[in-house]
């Protein structure tokens, strides 16, 4: 799975709906389908090359367009949506995050105000969104330095590679993981980068 960095104009709506995007899916994949997305549904930044929307060019890029506002995807048919590649789910997913922020419940003002476990309560709420994806979320829209993904497949192993812990599809549990990372606080989002080079590492020499 690949995880889709954030343009600095991303708004966390944006940033939501390209992380159900991309979820479960290799990057180049996950791009072509936001592509598509974005050809059907976005706004074109430049409005001189609109002629290469009618005759099939593949010199359309992700960042030629605006992504569509949450009204506008809340309102989709979920069968068009279909029709760029999306699955059902992902295209339930997108309007479920297209609802909140349309009706006020999410915004911008109130995301950037919470604390990180409001960040994370609200967004696993919205059904599609998993613990992971907040945290992910957290780290690279929010910036958040304190960030921890014990969820996160690589950080655990590298974690367990680091402290000299037994590795196992559940262990070591989430307790655990926040136990060994006292020491990193209040830059657990740091200590994160980190363990995925070390993941990195450990992965070429058991190669």
């Amino acid at each position: 799975m690949s995880l889709p960095r954030d343009d600095d104009s991303d708004t966390s709506f944006v940033s939501l709906c390209k992380s159900v995007i991309f979820q479960q899916l290799a990057g180049n994949a996950a791009r072509a389908i936001l592509l598509r997305f974005l050809k059907r549904y976005g706004t074109l930044i430049d409005n001189s090359k609109a002629s290469l929307l009618t005759d099939g060019s593949s010199a359309l890029l992700i960042t030629d367009f605006e992504f569509p506002t949450a009204q506008q995807v809340a309102a989709m048919a979920v069968d068009e949506m279909k029709a760029v590649g999306l699955g059902q789910r992902k295209a339930e997913y997108l309007q479920a995050v297209a609802r909140q922020f349309n009706s006020g419940a999410l915004s911008e003002k109130l995301l950037l105000g919470m604390s990180d476990e409001n960040v994370s309560r609200a967004l696993v709420s919205i059904r599609g969104i998993g613990q992971w994806t907040a945290d992910m979320f957290l780290m690279f829209h929010l910036k958040r330095p304190n960030v921890l993904p014990t969820l996160d497949l690589a950080v655990r192993k590298a974690m367990c590679h680091h402290f000299k812990v037994p590795f196992g599809k559940k262990t070591p549990p989430h307790e655990q993981m926040v136990e060994m990372a006292q020491a990193w606080e209040p830059y657990r989002s740091v200590a994160t980068w980190y363990m995925w080079r070390l993941a990195g590492t450990i992965t070429q020499k058991t190669a």
